[in-house]
């Protein structure tokens, strides 16, 4: 591995995830109040279980 910095596309998929999501954490924090912050963490919640039932069912019918 070379010494220059690690670019998007050199690193795992789980850590760039990790990593974005750690990025929009700070800044919803910084932006929203709590009960804003704690109402969109639900929301993505809701939407990742969506999200997957659809990949599931898409899963099925191929």
């Amino acid at each position: 591995m070379s010494s220059s910095p690690l670019t998007l596309v050199d690193r795992p998929v789980e850590s760039a995830t990790s990593e974005h999501e750690q990025q929009v954490a700070k800044l919803t924090k910084a932006l929203y109040p709590v009960d804003r912050q704690e109402k969109f963490l639900e929301l993505h919640a809701e939407v990742e279980i969506l999200f997957s039932q659809l990949q599931a069912l898409q899963r099925v019918r191929v």
